[in-house]
């Protein structure tokens, strides 16, 4: 069977399991995706766990990804992490694909913007805007954040801008320097900044 692809990025949970739509996600502000995350975590991807559920009698697939939390930057996490994500395998043998939403592997490392976790159709603040990826230097082996795209983060107010994608993001691949970019306790230290002072009324651009 064909996968079924479905174009709700922005759908809550249950419309988007009942019908293809096509929304689109704009990329948050940093003030806001610091401030309005239920958490800020950095973690690794433990496992993948698809489950089906019956939604209007109707089975629906879901990707659960437990995290192993290496860090907490910001709120107050559950003791046990498991992001439930929409989309998965279906017991006919199909597929399930919630199109632009980040894909987890076993092992990845990344630094995740969580939202409204097993409420949301996928947990992450903005979606693939949520999660920072980090990556290794091939030749110093320095650490550095990157986006959803796999390209270098070099600024936070990077995080306001669209992703790249195809050709484009091939070339800004070529340009970009990983030495450029900002290193995960850079990062972490930004967001623990932006996140106080936003309570604080220091920042006046949260939507």
């Amino acid at each position: 069977m064909r996968p079924l692809r479905i174009l709700a990025l922005g759908a809550m949970l249950l419309a988007a399991a009942a019908a293809a739509r096509a929304t689109s996600v704009i990329p948050p502000e940093f003030s806001e995706l610091s401030a309005n995350a239920d958490y800020v975590i950095r973690g690794k991807v433990k496992s993948l766990t698809n489950e089906i559920r019956l939604r209007d009698g109707r089975e629906v697939p879901f990707t659960l990804a437990e995290i192993e939390v290496t860090d907490v930057i910001a709120g107050t996490p559950p003791a046990k992490v498991v992001l439930t994500m929409l989309g998965g395998k279906t017991s006919d043998g199909g597929e399930l694909v919630v199109e632009g939403a980040p894909k987890f592997t076993v092992g990845d490392e990344s630094i995740l913007f969580v939202k409204d976790n097993g409420k949301a159709f996928y947990p992450l603040y903005a979606v693939m805007h949520g999660v920072y990826p980090i990556k290794r230097d091939k030749t110093t082996g320095r650490e550095y954040v990157a986006r959803a795209n796999g390209l270098p983060l070099s600024a936070t107010a990077e995080v306001a801008l669209p992703l790249a994608e195809g050709a484009a993001a091939k070339l800004l691949r070529q340009q970009i320097k990983t030495s450029d970019a900002l290193t995960p306790a850079d990062f972490r230290q930004s967001v623990r900044e932006t996140r106080d002072a936003v309570k604080k009324g220091g920042a006046n651009n949260v939507r």
